[in-house]
């Protein structure tokens, strides 16, 4: 009789653990890589927290100085050029 897929797993569970027993070098091997996953995993959700972080600050440091250089030019000024914003120049006497 076929055994069950437990016993099947449970078998082949012990051949992989005498197999790391005869060889401790691929047995340092799989940690290592298991760690390094685990470390590319936490410093790449690291550095995505960080560059939203930067790029939040860079949208908000555009909108101050956006602001800033909108009012360094004087009301009338626009108003004097409106066809470069597509509108109708107005006549200011």
């Amino acid at each position: 009789m076929n055994p069950g897929p437990i016993a099947e797993a449970g078998q082949t569970a012990r051949s992989v653990i005498n197999n790391l027993k005869e060889s401790p070098g691929t047995l340092a091997l799989v940690l290592f890589n298991i760690t390094f996953l685990a470390f590319v995993w936490w410093s790449t959700s690291e550095e995505r927290t960080w560059r939203e972080h930067v790029v939040e600050m860079m949208v908000e440091q555009q909108t101050k100085m956006s602001e800033k250089l909108f009012e360094c030019v004087p009301f009338k000024e626009l108003q004097q050029y409106p066809s470069i914003f597509g509108g109708k120049k107005e006549d200011n006497k």
